[in-house]
């Protein structure tokens, strides 16, 4: 099985300059990889990545090339990571902080991945705290199958039904997937500056006690993944 891949990145509409933080995400065949930190930590943790990605033959689990591409990265600083991998029949991810992905089947939403963090908009990160990422797999995956991954601008935003729908009403005009993925990215960065509507932030803040209306201004990076034979 394969899958094919689009992504887009769009910037947080935050006034304050110049940002010391920010996503990046890089695609590598059947690989994704999304994060959100330090500017200068994320950069190496990618650039790291990538060279370990690359010199890779066959299979090698997510958590053991995030560890190793972390073991390398020498730049202080911190952020979260999520990592995606398609083997065969299989969806292996490493996930540490509020980054995130669905799965989506016959037009229902088949797995969440949870949000891992110690309090209220403090997510587990790499670089300066001692939090494991956690290791997912997801087996018998199908043809037809959508993976919906993201920052965490994106899950800020957006719920997982609203993804959801963005998705089907794309699929159904036969929308290709870098623009599936622009389409998921505006309606979350839309949100984001919203300050009246019930989003995945707010519900958060109302759980810790805090008062919060609307979206959480923040870049978002969204990817839409479709699996084929």
């Amino acid at each position: 099985m394969k899958m094919i891949s689009g992504s887009k990145f769009l910037p947080g509409q935050e006034k304050k300059k110049p940002k010391r933080k920010g996503d990046v995400h890089v695609i590598l065949g059947q690989t994704l990889i999304i994060g959100h930190g330090s500017s200068q930590y994320l950069s190496n943790l990618m650039h790291n990545f990538v060279r370990l990605h690359k010199k890779t033959t066959g299979f090698t689990h997510p958590k053991e090339l995030l560890n190793n591409a972390y073991m390398e990265t020498k730049i202080s600083g911190s952020s979260t990571a999520c990592i995606i991998t398609l083997y065969e029949r299989s969806l292996y991810a490493a996930n540490i902080g509020d980054n995130g992905f669905i799965l989506i089947r016959n037009e229902e939403i088949l797995y969440e991945s949870p949000i891992q963090q110690h309090t209220y908009k403090v997510p587990h990160q790499l670089g300066t705290t001692n939090d494991i990422p956690e290791e997912i797999k997801l087996t018998e995956v199908e043809a037809g199958d959508i993976v919906v991954a993201g920052s965490a601008g994106l899950f800020n935003n957006l719920f997982s039904h609203e993804i959801k729908e963005v998705v089907l009403t794309e699929m159904r005009k036969n929308t290709a997937p870098a623009m599936i993925a622009s389409e998921i990215a505006k309606k979350a960065i839309e949100r984001s500056v919203d300050t009246s509507r019930f989003t995945p932030y707010s519900k958060a803040a109302w759980k810790a006690g805090k008062r919060h209306k609307g979206g959480k201004l923040s870049d978002v990076t969204a990817l839409f993944c479709f699996i084929l034979p």
